[in-house]
């Protein structure tokens, strides 16, 4: 079986995460012949696939909608291939690749809604179109799955959630060479430490959890507490005077991009997601692989992925009170009923394996056309 997968960029971030995690497995598949086809840019994750032998196609091109000489090269591209299976993530790689497909003649298409979408009526009646040409639609929760058809964009019967895999299997092997930097003020004894792994888009809600925690601070002054942001993006210069203003630079460091997490996410005692929209997300399910408990924006999918785990605190993302006070519960706990929250997260996150995520993905690129 040839497959292709179309992606708008492969740097960093949930798409490329789950791109990491699940393709060096599936490409050791047998019956499969896998290709990565990127739209736009490549980098970090786009480099670690081709250090391991998968191979990656980086066009450059600009993949904002609509870019037609894009669409046109892409359809010439599935014609010479001959691909069983095209299968796009994300809003431009899904425009440009779904439709590609369909005018090429690839036989099994599959579109992927990666999170909540944001669509006025225009994008809508274009989404309503791009789906149609699909023969299933991935959804990564059921808020989103809701979401979509909700809006009209796709019919129920044509969407299966499937949720992003977690590469817990790998956490030992993900480049060796990168070693934690030492916290700021690590030599002042902070000992309670609160971590959070994104990329720094307005999306993350990042200022508010920093005012959220300065609060914190401010209302135990004789505890030791710390805030690791493990992320790169455009808002970091915005964040970084957030965390001076606040007067928390010995208190909030931000990490930048590490292909290793899982050391950061090990030393910690409780995750933070504070998401504005979160369409599910694979960092929790991260945390909880390693056994922590969580607090997590009460919208989208990501209640989801705590599931019935009882492993978390949910927040209003836009209330910093609420916020905060998630924290403080959090450090009032005990470290017993805080270790009892991060196994039952460790258990529940037994869902989101890897050779999970490939059975569901196979069954769908092998199930019949209706």
């Amino acid at each position: 079986m040839k497959i292709v997968r179309v992606v708008s960029e492969l740097d960093f971030g949930g798409v490329e995460q789950v791109i990491a995690n699940s393709v060096p497995n599936l490409f050791k598949s047998s019956d499969v012949e896998l290709s990565i086809l990127v739209l736009g840019k490549g980098g970090r994750i786009s480099n670690y696939l081709i250090e391991n032998g998968i191979p990656v196609n980086i066009w450059n091109r600009r993949v904002r909608i609509p870019n037609f000489s894009l669409l046109f090269q892409l359809q010439n591209f599935l014609r010479n291939y001959n691909p069983d299976v095209v299968h796009c993530q994300g809003s431009e790689a899904n425009f440009h690749g779904i439709l590609a497909a369909k005018f090429g003649g690839v036989p099994r298409i599959i579109g992927e809604e990666i999170g909540i979408p944001n669509h006025h009526s225009f994008w809508k009646w274009i989404f309503r179109i791009v789906y149609k040409q699909a023969h299933q639609v991935i959804a990564i929760s059921e808020a989103v799955k809701r979401e979509i058809v909700g809006l009209g964009e796709v019919s129920e019967e044509k969407v299966k959630v499937i949720y992003n895999p977690v590469d817990s299997e790998g956490r030992e092997n993900r480049d060796q060479g990168n070693q934690k930097r030492e916290f700021e003020g690590e030599e002042k004894g902070y000992t309670f430490n609160f971590v959070t792994t994104c990329r720094l888009v307005p999306i993350k809600n990042l200022e508010r959890l920093i005012q959220a925690f300065g609060g914190l601070v401010k209302a135990n002054p004789d505890r030791e507490l710390r805030l690791r942001i493990v992320g790169e993006g455009p808002e970091r210069e915005n964040i970084d005077k957030e965390i001076r203003d606040k007067g928390l630079v010995s208190r909030v460091e931000i990490l930048g991009f590490q292909s290793n997490v899982w050391a950061f996410l090990e030393e910690s005692d409780v995750f933070v997601l504070p998401s504005l929209r979160e369409g599910s997300s694979v960092s929790l399910a991260e945390a909880m692989t390693v056994g922590l408990p969580s607090i997590v924006t009460q919208v989208g999918g990501a209640s989801e992925v705590l599931g019935d785990s009882n492993s978390g605190i949910f927040i209003d993302p836009l209330d910093i009170d609420s916020i905060q006070g998630a924290m403080q519960q959090m450090i009032d706990f005990s470290k017993e009923e805080r270790e009892a929250m991060g196994a039952r997260a460790k258990k529940e996150a037994q869902r989101f394996s890897v050779d999970n995520y490939i059975k569901e993905l196979m069954k769908i690129y092998h199930s019949p056309i209706s």
